[in-house]
């Protein structure tokens, strides 16, 4: 981004010229080339863009140990997943960045940013990560969780792979090497809902979603994936969402820990209705590979399991690392 007279409005800037100006050393950390597919606000990127990112990268996938997207950050985390779960067979890094003051400015973290993504691209890292700050971290377990700080994006419920520092440390133990073995098309499904519940939310108000043509809808939870069933009857709003065929999935409000049904009453009644969790997966991951899915398979069973099943290293099934 470039700040635009005369009120300093940021707009994309001229990426090519600002690196060759502001960051001319990335040259001797590695060869580098340099493609622009689109220069837009992160606001505007979505499945179109995801589609040619992923286009370039396969195409060059033989030509180059590693690739790096300078990104925005509003969508970022967005873009991570999606490329997590269509490269599935991925063995060289793929790491996304970006900053959150322009390059132009004095006191920039783009600087910093930039060359710690560029030098880790260089290793042996076969994941879609975003190298952010100090950290390099898990795409499809990473959330945006300041507009503030330089270090904005987390990982709640996932170790860095790789630290930055006077040296770089890789934790090799949380490397995922070998994810599941299925392809799916760069294709991505807009019948997909997510609904965040809160206190006094009445699901009357959401009657259209059980005839329309949405196939899957994700309840964003309370806690451990509660919602109230006393004073407004969910439990019956997603028995006849189930009945027309619609799957139902829970993930929760708090992004550290995992999703359980099973310790409250509220959530146990929730998954005798039909809602799935999904355990400690955010919910862009979630959203996200339930849009693949959904534009890959019309098998729902199908859907429904692969959803419980850690594709990328997105949430923990019994063979995560940590």
């Amino acid at each position: 981004m470039t700040p635009v007279s005369p009120d300093k409005t940021l707009e994309p800037g001229k990426i090519v010229q600002s690196l060759d100006k502001y960051v001319p050393d990335i040259h001797k950390i590695a060869k580098i080339s340099i493609e622009i597919p689109f220069n837009l606000d992160s606001s505007n990127i979505g499945p179109s863009e995801w589609k040619i990112i992923y286009d370039i990268i396969r195409d060059g996938m033989k030509s180059y140990n590693g690739f790096v997207i300078i990104h925005g950050t509003d969508t970022l985390v967005y873009t991570a997943a999606a490329l997590s779960y269509l490269f599935l067979e991925l063995d060289k890094p793929i790491i996304l960045t970006g900053s959150q003051r322009p390059l132009s400015e004095l006191r920039t973290d783009a600087r910093g940013n930039l060359i710690n993504a560029i030098e880790l691209a260089t290793y042996d890292i076969p994941e879609v990560s975003i190298c952010f700050g100090t950290e390099l971290l898990r795409g499809n377990r990473t959330k945006k969780t300041s507009i503030e700080r330089f270090q904005c994006f987390e990982s709640p419920n996932y170790p860095a792979l790789a630290t930055v520092g006077l040296n770089i440390n890789i934790n090799e133990h949380y490397i995922l090497h070998k994810k599941e073995n299925i392809d799916l098309r760069p294709e991505f499904s807009a019948k997909v809902q997510s609904l965040k519940i809160y206190p006094g939310m009445n699901p009357n108000q959401y009657e259209d979603i059980i005839e329309n043509q949405s196939t899957a809808i994700i309840l964003e939870g309370l806690g451990s994936g509660n919602l109230p069933v006393v004073t407004n009857n969910w439990v019956n709003f997603i028995s006849r969402l189930k009945k027309n065929n619609k799957s139902v999935f829970m993930t929760s409000q708090s992004p550290h820990g995992t999703v359980d049904l099973k310790i409250y009453v509220c959530g146990r009644q929730a998954e005798s209705a039909g809602v799935i969790s999904l355990k400690d997966m955010t919910l862009e991951a979630a959203l996200i590979k339930l849009m693949i899915l959904c534009a890959n398979y019309e098998d729902q069973t199908m859907i429904e399991s692969l959803m419980q099943r850690s594709l990328a290293g997105e949430l923990r099934d019994g063979n995560d690392t940590d």
